[in-house]
Parts: structure tokens; C-alpha cells; sequence
């Protein structure tokens, strides 16, 4: 918690961090319509914000935005030093887990909703006039009346605006011996009993009425229970009936014969990826098999590495450190 004798104002932190490269009437006069354009990006429209947009966004982040309230019992997303692995874990030892995302996250997010979180969740913040400029950050991070898809500052603007309702939902997950957890739209209760699956749906859609929006909403298309003991993934992990999250063996065995093929059969490592590929890696003019393949490749062990370090670092002893790290860093050519 700052100190209030410890903050400054957002004038001169602004000028500490910028000096010479933009004054703090430039970033008062900024506008944000002339700083991104947008892309289409698998039938999602992006944002792509200017550099100095993104600079901007940078200092909104580290200056404001990360000392905001957000539910850190409950939220894994967003946030350094916890993993979607860590959302998985809490619901181990459960025997029956439910899980929905929320439909159209980020578009359902308004001004509105930004306005009045940020209003009520910056006492953390070090900067003594945050309340003079909230209106001019929310100009800055919100557009078409929504937190954009591509702007680095709507993912911790998203845990901010859903801090009441991760709250309540805590608060009624804990008075009914249940557990839940968020991963930015993903959404995990569990319980020892599955009758709580019968109403869990209509308590969180009500909870985001009443500390949200009338927008946001449950995506029933992708709502599941799953009894733990059965093969099912969540958030990319299995649960073993002994509690044990785990990467599920079919991703490993790809990846593994994608490497093994990588290193030793070009054609192979080509016919192997054709088997394997999916509607997440679509055919594009620019783009051979072999870059696609290797695109693909660097992906999973990318998220791998996030998941799992350990079983990661088994594939670094198995295949070498170099050629992971290359996978890693897309450096692979």
C-alpha cells in the first residue's frame, strides 16, 4: 500500500519517465482514434496500437493500472509469478469441476464499467492526482465503448472491472464448500458434490449482472462439468485420479514427434505436421509447410514451457537446450 506522502503527481511522474521524448501536454492532447488501426485476425478484429500509443499504454500499465485491486486469491491471469496451471491446481482434489468462459470478454467490458472500477480501485496507486485524470485514461485504453482486443493495457484492465464479482463469487463459492477460479474468461468452480452444478450457472450470470454489466454473460456453448477420473482437459491440463495435473499425453507425443522429426527428417517433420494440423494453423499465401510447421511448433512448446517448466526441461535434456530455446524465442528458421 502507498503511503500518501509517498505519491507524486501524474505530471511528474510522466516527465521522470518520458524526459525529453514527450511532454505531458502531449499526452494530455493525445488522441487515441489517430493512434491504432485494425486488423482481422481469425474473424476477431485487433487493435494495433501507434508506438507511442503503446508507449503510453506502458506507463499506464506500470503507473496505475498493475496497483489496482484485483482478487489475487482467485485470479491467475494477468498476473506475474502465476500460471494457468496454478488455476487448475486448486480444483485437484475436487470430484466434480465445472467450467464456462464468458461470451465475447472483452467487447462486453464498456467505458462505463472501466470509469467506474478505476474510480473505486486506484487508492493503491502512488500517484496523489489520479482522480483528475481517470477520465483522460479512460479515453486512452477504451474504444467503440470497449476494452480492445491488442491494447496491452485490456488484460489487467479486464481483472479490474471483474474485481466485485470475483469477490462475490469467492464469497459464494466459500460459504458453499466449493472452490473457483478465473483465468481471464475462463472460469473454474469445483466441489466434492455435483449438486452445486445445477445452479452454479444461473449464480454467475447473476453476479455479473449485479457487479458488472447486463452484457457480459456465460458462453453456454462451452460450459462443462466434468467428474475428475474421466479423461477431459482443462485449460489445456488433465487431472489424474490422484490429483496430479499434467500436460495430457497425446499433446507431449506430438510435440515430441514433431522435434524427433525436426531434427532428423525434413519430409517427415513436414508429413507429420499436415497429420496433425488444425483450423489453429490455416494455410496463408505467404507461408510454407515447413514455416507453418515451425510456427506451430515454437506455439505449443511456448505454452508448454509456461504450463510445465519441468517436463519442459525434460525435453531440453532429451532434445538440447539450444533447440528448445530457438523454439522458444521463434528464432527457428
Amino acid at each position: 500500500m502507498n503511503n500518501e506522502s509517498t505519491k507524486r503527481s501524474l505530471k511528474d511522474i510522466f516527465s521522470s519517465t518520458f524526459h525529453d521524448k514527450m511532454s505531458f501536454d502531449d499526452f494530455l492532447r493525445l488522441d487515441v482514434n489517430r493512434e491504432f488501426k485494425t486488423i482481422n485476425l481469425r474473424k476477431r478484429l485487433v487493435y494495433a496500437p501507434s508506438a507511442k500509443l503503446k508507449q503510453v499504454h506502458r506507463f499506464i500499465n506500470k503507473t496505475i493500472l498493475e496497483f489496482a485491486d484485483c482478487n489475487t486469491n482467485v485470479v491467475f491471469s494477468y498476473r506475474k509469478g502465476v500460471s494457468t496451471r496454478d488455476a487448475v491446481e486448486r480444483h485437484s482434489h475436487s470430484n466434480y469441476i465445472f467450467q464456462t468462459d464468458l461470451s465475447k470478454f472483452f467487447n462486453n467490458i464498456h467505458r462505463d464499467d472501466v470509469m467506474t472500477a478505476l474510480k473505486s480501485q486506484l487508492s493503491n496507486a502512488p500517484v496523489s492526482d489520479i482522480d483528475l485524470f481517470i477520465e483522460k485514461i479512460v479515453d486512452l485504453v477504451v474504444i467503440d465503448d470497449h476494452i480492445p482486443a491488442g491494447f496491452s493495457t485490456s488484460p489487467l484492465l479486464s481483472n479490474i472491472c471483474l474485481f466485485r464479482f470475483d469477490n462475490a463469487l469467492e464469497a459464494y463459492c466459500e460459504a458453499n464448500e466449493l472452490k473457483y477460479t478465473r483465468y481471464s474468461d475462463d472460469l473454474i468452480v469445483s466441489g466434492s458434490l455435483n449438486d452445486f452444478t445445477e445452479s452454479i450457472e444461473t449464480v454467475i450470470d447473476n453476479l455479473l449482472i449485479e457487479h458488472v454489466n447486463n452484457s457480459l454473460c456465460i458462453n453456454k456453448a462451452k460450459t462443462k462439468t466434468h467428474k475428475v477420473g474421466h479423461s477431459f482437459k482443462i485449460l489445456g491440463f488433465n487431472i489424474l485420479p490422484n490429483g496430479v495435473v499434467t500436460i495430457p499425453s497425446p499433446d507431449k507425443k506430438e510435440v515430441e514427434s514433431l522435434l524427433y522429426f525436426f531434427l532428423t527428417d525434413d519430409q517427415k517433420f513436414e508429413d507429420f505436421f499436415k497429420k496433425c494440423a488444425d483450423s489453429k494453423t490455416p494455410e496463408t499465401d505467404d507461408k510454407t509447410i515447413r514455416e507453418r510447421a515451425i510456427g506451430m511448433l515454437s506455439g505449443k512448446l511456448i505454452a508448454f514451457n509456461a504450463m510445465d517448466k519441468q517436463y519442459v526441461a525434460k525435453l531440453r535434456r532429451k532434445y538440447g537446450n539450444t533447440v528448445i530455446d530457438m523454439f522458444i524465442r521463434k528464432s527457428v528458421t
